[in-house]
């Protein structure tokens, strides 16, 4: 028995010593066949890299999987090696060499969502939708691809060497970038952060990031760190006492102070010990507005505060209205007098590094007022929109006002009340607005802004209707307005002849109520909680999702119901869709178009697009973004403002003194309102024509006499 188990084992070490010599032979013949390929290797190599460049280019993040069923399992790795897939073996020989690293290197960080699907992959074919509307014809987009993991509504980052492994995340509190240390502003998916160690960033910041997890903290940038020259990143932060939302009369509330990319940033605190600073912005004050200023707090000020409060006082200034000269005041309170003193003295040494660097004021916006505070008319304002360059209209509880600002005319138009929306149709030569307490659309044509005479076209059907748009369709032939009552939108073409006649030809069905709509392309768009639609005007068809079914990184705005607040055509491929948490960058697919999204300061209450600028207004400031580079360029500090057309060019302050606010583009030529001098001059009365009941001028009355007829 011994000799046979020696003989087994002899046996079998002689099969490992062939099967070793035959693999140490096969290693020789690859080394030697690579040797003589590698330069055709190195070649393909650098037309691969050539190759995924151009494809980047085109297409920077790889095609969406088409959630069907029966899909057969891939390696995730695969879809960055088959950029540069060949049928030559120099090529397959790259995928397991080093040189093949260097490559992988170069790419850009991708994007993997987790989702129930199993692999990036390419799909056609027809789409089916299971709520019968059909989506435009999927094409190869600009989205991220999917990755199998059990996490919910999150965006993992891997990098090359299996280190961090980062996900989009929505933080409650503000979060310093630790890259960059700026502030990840914003309401929810402010940026990301890695599982492992807990390191933060921007999106933007992924591919920046230390690629050892955990981050050694000699690669660790410190809580406080700003680049001057880029004008990015914390230089101070701590806790200090602002007056209370209802003012300083009321009391001081806990606030967190951050100075950051040379803003002054304030976050509220609730009053318990261990609270945590609220994510939403309080207050934003720029360093680069023209009248910026920090300095103490002196009795001259008339600041209600007690005097003991005095010493550790500290007050932030900037610009509000440029016309009249208008400025306004934070006071801040510190923690200590020393404390004080820190924060004059980091705030002002920041502002004369900034001067000195001469850094160019992006603010787009100049704010003036539009029209003496004291006409009673703009009390009670609703709405408004620009005529010319003279004339506005204003809708308020009593009806429809024209002002002429450089005269001090104003006409009445017709004997409508309670105007709540103003639509100018210059195309058609009509104005429609919706009206009385039953919310009806009528129409009557612009000559009776001149005060002429002009019968009232009424729409019976829009009873009870909450918004319209106009535009043109059939390449400007005729002119269309959309009515929206709830879920429903009645879509007519307008004539006028002698009279305004209208024709139905359209009534749309949507899925809920009517929250935003606006006319791109002779296409209707319909925003509604978590959703837009696109319907064709000028042809039958079912409507198309603005936001695609089949992409998984757009899942998140079902699953967290979001109001829809405007949606922007950037251009004939690409929209921006505005909900009240978040930006979102689509195609004409209805897939992500941009991996970024535009990011709020806080809870936005309206939004209103004049090319290129959005302005998202909340309660505190109105927010400026350039819509094509997505730069936060402006905060305007003014609170409860209140927009009164689609364009957010002329806004309602609800002030101590109740001003009509108009937002001038300094970037235009010329100015689309003649500004007049405006004065508080409480004596000037609206004063009624002798011969005209229609017609007033507000003017100071002249004599002694009694008041005069007037509203």
């Amino acid at each position: 028995m011994p000799q046979k188990e020696d003989a087994r084992a002899m046996e079998r070490f002689d099969t490992l010593g062939v099967s070793a010599m035959l693999q140490l032979e096969s290693a020789l013949d690859r080394e030697r066949a690579f040797g003589q390929v590698l330069p055709e290797a190195a070649a393909c190599t650098a037309d691969c890299k050539m190759k995924a460049k151009e494809k980047y280019q085109s297409d920077v993040w790889l095609e969406i999987e088409h959630l069907n069923e029966g899909i057969v399992p891939e390696d995730p790795r695969s879809s960055s090696v088959a950029l540069c897939d060949t049928a030559t073996g120099a090529t397959a020989q790259c995928e397991t060499d080093p040189v093949e690293n260097i490559f992988e290197q170069n790419l850009k960080i991708k994007f993997y969502i987790s989702s129930g699907s199993t692999s990036p992959s390419s799909h056609s074919g027809d789409e089916a939708d299971p709520v019968k509307i059909v989506d435009s014809a999927h094409l190869p987009v600009h989205t991220p691809t999917i990755k199998r993991k059990e996490c919910h509504s999150s965006i993992l980052f891997p990098t090359k060497s299996k280190s961090h492994r980062f996900f989009l995340t929505s933080f409650t509190a503000p979060t310093k970038c630790h890259q960059c240390t700026s502030l990840m502003v914003g309401l929810i998916r402010q940026g990301c952060a890695c599982d492992a160690c807990g390191f933060s960033c921007h999106t933007t910041c992924v591919e920046k990031a230390p690629r050892a997890c955990p981050v050694p903290s000699q690669q660790k940038k410190g809580a406080l760190c700003l680049d001057a020259q880029e004008g990015i990143g914390t230089a101070y932060e701590g806790h200090v006492w602002i007056p209370k939302k209802a003012g300083l009369k009321k009391g001081w509330q806990r606030a967190l102070a951050i100075v950051c990319d040379f803003k002054l940033f304030l976050y509220n605190m609730d009053e318990e010990k261990d609270s945590k600073p609220n994510v939403v912005v309080s207050q934003v004050i720029d360093m680069r507005d023209g009248a910026f200023s920090v300095s103490s707090v002196w009795p001259s000020d008339f600041i209600p505060a007690r005097r003991k409060e005095m010493p550790r006082m500290f007050k932030v200034t900037a610009s509000q209205l440029s016309a009249p000269s208008n400025q306004y005041s934070v006071p801040i309170l510190a923690d200590s007098e020393n404390d004080k003193c820190e924060w004059v003295g980091v705030l002002s040494d920041l502002h004369k590094m900034l001067r000195k660097s001469h850094s160019r004021d992006r603010s787009v916006y100049v704010l003036k007022e539009a029209y003496d505070s004291s006409l009673p008319l703009i009390k009670t304002t609703q709405t408004a929109a620009i005529i010319d360059h003279k004339r506005i209209a204003l809708g308020n509880e009593e009806g429809l006002f024209v002002v002429h600002v450089t005269i001090d005319e104003i006409i009445r138009v017709g004997d409508m009340k309670k105007i709540h929306q103003i639509e100018l149709i210059p195309h058609g030569q009509m104005v429609a607005v919706i009206s009385g307490r039953s919310h009806h659309v009528q129409l009557f044509p612009m000559s009776a802004l001149d005060g002429r005479k002009t019968d009232i076209h009424k729409l019976a059907e829009t009873k009870g209707c909450q918004t319209m748009t106009s535009g043109t369709v059939c390449q400007g032939a005729h002119t269309c307005l959309c009515v929206a009552r709830k879920s429903q939108v009645f879509c007519y073409e307008l004539f006028q002849s002698k009279k305004i006649s209208h024709r139905k030809f359209k009534k749309l069905q949507i899925p809920t109520n009517v929250q935003c709509m606006a006319i791109f392309s002779e296409e209707l768009c319909v925003g509604f909680q978590s959703g837009f639609l696109r319907y064709p005007l000028r042809r039958e068809g079912i409507p198309y999702r603005m936001l695609h079914s089949h992409d998984p990184t757009l899942s998140f705005i079902a699953h967290q119901p979001m109001d829809a607040l405007c949606a922007i055509e950037i251009s004939s491929i690409e929209y921006l869709l505005c909900f009240k948490s978040i930006g979102i960058y689509t195609d004409s697919r209805g897939l992500r178009s941009r991996p970024i999204e535009l990011m709020w300061l806080a809870t936005p209450t309206y939004c209103c697009y004049n090319a290129p600028y959005l302005s998202v207004y909340s309660e505190n400031a109105v927010d400026i973004f350039n819509v094509n580079s997505m730069d936060w360029i402006q905060t305007v500090p003014l609170k409860k403002v209140r927009p009164l057309n689609s364009e957010g060019s002329l806004n309602i302050l609800p002030s101590e003194t109740i001003r009509l606010i108009y937002f001038k583009n300094k970037m235009t030529y010329g100015d689309e309102l003649v500004f007049p001098e405006t004065s508080d001059n409480r004596q000037k009365q609206m004063v009624r024509h002798l011969h005209s009941k229609r017609r007033y001028s507000f003017r100071v009355p002249r004599g002694k006499g009694g008041p005069p007829a007037g509203l």
